[in-house]
């Protein structure tokens, strides 16, 4: 029976050796805890190379030659390319005839580009839940790239969560804490659905539009689907019955999307018996959107909503408009204004460090925004420098402008690069403007880090986080 070595390559956001509490160094990684569970559905063996949970690459080759996989598949985001291709390459080194595949939203964008390398044998295209199990059982009637099958996902297994035999460990973290109400472990994560609808220039797709596909007319079509909520609430009663949790994040690019799914949801937690548990539950929305359907947001308010992560992006009008995000400042402080008024914390979204239409940037815009970011006080301030993400509109327009300055694959998709990654932007001046709140519990992460301190150090930063909220 074949045995598959799935991996995550994630120590560019994260590192080998990571101690459990930040969230990169924390979280599982979703599609391999979906493709774990398809593929033991279908008989095969699974084992985990995580290279947060190594030393280094020594102590990565050492698993591999003790576990003596048949097939090695490999996730990627951009930023983790050349991390990758190096797990490959050293998985080849230990077991030439090991067959290898790497999926994921880069590889699904630019399957020429990783087919380059001659450590890959398969790029596997899309969704991997249906096609990988086939692929394991019979590699010899699969082309070098090609397009998973597009899954109902009610028929997708549950994330094979145990894939990390720390799982019990990692969610007593949590993922948000704040001076008012924190989110309390143990933490889960879900995911209730695949794809965004919206086109946000700056997003990589967008909102994944290039991974979430199926066939049509000989084509390949973005195609948005939800779980049904029956099967969300089969799942979410499971995962209290064994490990008793008392919050949810979900993972959705977007959880406001079809109106009626949402109230279903919110009457099953109801009927469930989860609110009365005292669950609390995260999600992600958009100004507009909160906007028009502010009813709803109380529904889910009281069906245990306890934060949101608001996709604000700027205060500036002419850039709302230029990064095509389908608001306006005026539904961003209304937006706020709403989650005040009942109870909902925020989480905000905000991007510095993007060039406008005539290819310059302008520190006026990114001033608006951390004013405004000051004057609503949010929870959590989420603030993240401009990257030209491979995929999205404003990366080729800034390539086709000649406004790139570093296009390494290390680099894209890190919240703050190490070098200057558009030309005439001051990333000093960036640096300077953020709020102190977020540089300070910056700095306390790198030190924590760097120490190799855990828990203690960690709930000692999360104090420091209550201190500055207030």
């Amino acid at each position: 029976m074949p045995k598959v070595a799935l991996v995550n390559p994630q120590i560019v956001t994260s590192s080998f050796a990571a101690p459990i509490g930040f969230p990169d160094d924390t979280l599982i990684r979703h599609s391999l805890a979906f493709l774990s569970a398809a593929l033991k559905g279908a008989g095969h063996q699974v084992c985990l190379m995580d290279l947060r949970s190594m030393r280094g690459w020594d102590a990565y080759e050492e698993a591999v030659r003790r576990e003596r996989p048949d097939f090695l598949g490999v996730t990627m985001h951009t930023c983790e390319f050349e991390a990758s291709l190096e797990c490959l390459r050293r998985a080849k080194k230990v077991l030439p005839q090991i067959k290898t595949v790497i999926g994921g939203i880069h590889p699904t964008m630019f399957p020429d580009e990783c087919l380059e390398n001659k450590d890959v044998d398969f790029v596997l295209k899309g969704e991997g839940e249906l096609s990988f199990p086939k692929l394991v059982e019979r590699p010899e009637s699969f082309s070098p790239h090609f397009w998973g099958e597009t899954p109902d996902l009610d028929k997708v297994p549950f994330e094979d969560r145990e894939l990390w035999p720390d799982y019990r460990e990692r969610i007593k973290y949590p993922l948000f804490v704040t001076g008012r109400d924190p989110f309390l472990p143990p933490m889960v994560e879900a995911l209730t659905k695949r794809g965004c609808p919206w086109k946000c220039r700056f997003c990589c797709g967008p909102g994944e539009q290039n991974l979430f596909t199926i066939e049509k007319d000989g084509k390949r079509a973005p195609v948005f689907r939800s779980r049904s909520v029956e099967n969300v609430m089969r799942e979410l009663l499971g995962l209290y019955e064994k490990y008793r949790f008392r919050s949810i994040v979900f993972h959705d690019d977007q959880f406001v999307i079809n109106v009626k799914w949402v109230e279903e949801f919110c009457r099953a937690m109801h009927d469930s018996g989860l609110v009365k548990k005292g669950i609390r539950w995260w999600a992600a929305s958009r100004p507009d959107v909160i906007c028009k359907n502010e009813e709803l947001f109380e529904m889910m308010k009281n069906a245990g909503a306890k934060m949101l992560s608001i996709g604000l992006e700027s205060f500036s009008g002419r850039m709302l408009e230029w990064m095509k995000k389908g608001g306006t400042v005026e539904q961003n402080f209304r937006a706020v204004e709403i989650c005040r008024k009942l109870g909902i914390q925020i989480y905000a979204n905000v991007i510095l460090g993007m060039p406008y239409s005539d290819g310059k940037w302008h520190p006026e815009d990114d001033l608006e925004s951390v004013r405004a970011i000051k004057e609503i006080k949010p929870d959590i301030r989420s603030v993240s420098f401009f990257t030209p993400m491979p995929g999205s509109w404003l990366a080729d327009w800034c390539l086709k402008n000649g406004l790139v300055l570093d296009y390494e694959t290390r680099n894209l998709g890190v919240r703050f690069p190490t070098s200057a990654r558009i030309k005439g932007v001051d990333y000093e001046f960036l640096h300077g403007i953020i709020p102190r709140e977020y540089k300070l519990r910056s700095l306390a992460k790198k030190i924590i880090k760097g120490m190799g301190l855990s828990r203690v150090a960690i709930k000692s930063l999360f104090f420091i986080r209550k201190i500055m909220a207030k």
